[in-house]
């Protein structure tokens, strides 16, 4: 249900951000993601589960190669296809002994199947399947491309709920996964690389690779929860999920929008923002505390329950949390302190402030309604 909520949401956001270039074309793509992306998350059947889950890659596809800004997109989109296809055919294996084991596919089945969690190979499978699209560091690769040269509407929908399909994966076929012997197996792996992909997010320059790196680096922590085993930890991942569906599209909104003032996605050329936009540099803190999951923004509530089930897994890798904490605050706040206040004005293109006001109460909805919206998810739990 949460899920569902913020991919309406999300698909909402961007039918408003582009709302200037909306056609029929436009709109049917759109829907076509809510629709497919929807069915994914509420069908109770494998098999359909599986083909909506590859079929969610034709809409952002669609959208990178007729509305991308550089010629070298449909080379990225074919990228990306093969690279999410070559990790989620094996899935296909999974079909097959799941019917020939309970004769139906049925997601209902799976607290009624203990032979089919006896491998570690079996396991394995389904993980990577949905790891792929989470992106773990490792499978990541096809992320920055399709940041790079989709729009921001698409890079909207690719932020807010294509990662999530991942993320719901390895939630409804967990009962599948041998947890245990994945725990001894990969875990260590997403510790050095949860510290490592945050170190990277540091060394950006380009203000879209560096959202999607901090992606990146916000979407390794699922797997760690989810192998925690806990309650805690189930509740973390669906709050992870759901509150960096709202940060994440709120960054790349901003993204899209300095790029309309100033027409370069460096940061190190971005200066002087807070002179001739103060309510956007307002809410560019906002969002980067946001991002921080600095209190009281309900994203807070996630990294205590991302902490606690950290904690329950071995006490002393509580020190790969803590340089995970300090990194993040070094590549946003280092970005917020040098683009936005301590900076000079640069020529910026001043007949865009007024055209584009309009996206300041999508800002103001972005921030209220998950504050509402998460008091009520914490009381339904």
């Amino acid at each position: 249900m949460f899920i569902v909520f913020i991919t309406c949401f999300v698909i909402f956001i961007s039918f408003m951000f582009c709302i200037r270039l909306i056609s029929s074309e436009l709109t049917f793509v759109l829907f076509a993601m809510l629709f497919i992306c929807c069915l994914v998350f509420t069908t109770n059947n494998i098999f359909m589960f599986y083909l909506f889950y590859e079929a969610s890659l034709i809409p952002i596809l669609y959208i990178i190669m007729k509305w991308g800004s550089y010629p070298e997109r449909s080379v990225r989109s074919v990228i990306l296809l093969l690279y999410t296809s070559i990790f989620t055919f094996p899935f296909v294996y999974i079909l097959f002994r799941f019917y020939n084991v309970n004769n139906s596919l049925v997601f209902s089945l799976f607290y009624g199947v203990n032979g089919l969690r006896s491998t570690l190979l079996f396991s394995i499978l389904i993980f990577f399947t949905f790891a792929v699209k989470l992106p773990i560091y490792g499978l990541h690769f096809w992320l920055p491309m399709a940041h790079v040269e989709a729009p921001t509407f698409g890079s909207i929908i690719l932020a807010g709920v294509l990662l999530k399909l991942g993320g719901v994966g390895l939630i409804r076929f967990s009962s599948l996964l041998n947890l245990a012997e994945l725990k001894s197996t990969i875990l260590a792996y997403f510790f050095v690389f949860l510290v490592y992909v945050t170190l990277v997010c540091c060394f950006q320059s380009d203000f879209k690779r560096l959202v999607a790196y901090s992606s990146v680096s916000h979407m390794i922590t699922i797997p760690i929860i989810l192998l925690s085993s806990t309650y805690v930890g189930l509740k973390g991942v669906i709050s992870v999920m759901f509150l960096h569906g709202i940060s994440s599209p709120l960054i790349f909104i901003l993204v899209g929008v300095i790029y309309l003032f100033i027409s370069t996605r460096q940061h190190l050329l971005i200066r002087g923002v807070l002179c001739f936009r103060p309510i956007l540099s307002f809410l560019i803190v906002l969002a980067f505390f946001f991002t921080l999951s600095a209190p009281p923004f309900p994203s807070f509530v996630a990294e205590v329950l991302f902490s606690f089930s950290r904690i329950s897994l071995w006490y002393p890798r509580l020190v790969f949390l803590l340089l995970f904490l300090f990194l993040s605050i070094v590549y946003n706040l280092l970005w917020l302190t040098s683009s936005v206040f301590l900076n000079q004005d640069s020529s910026v293109n001043y007949s865009f402030l007024f055209r584009y006001s309009y996206f300041i109460p999508i800002f103001l909805s972005v921030f209220i309604i998950p504050v509402l919206f998460v008091v009520f998810f914490f009381n339904v739990l």
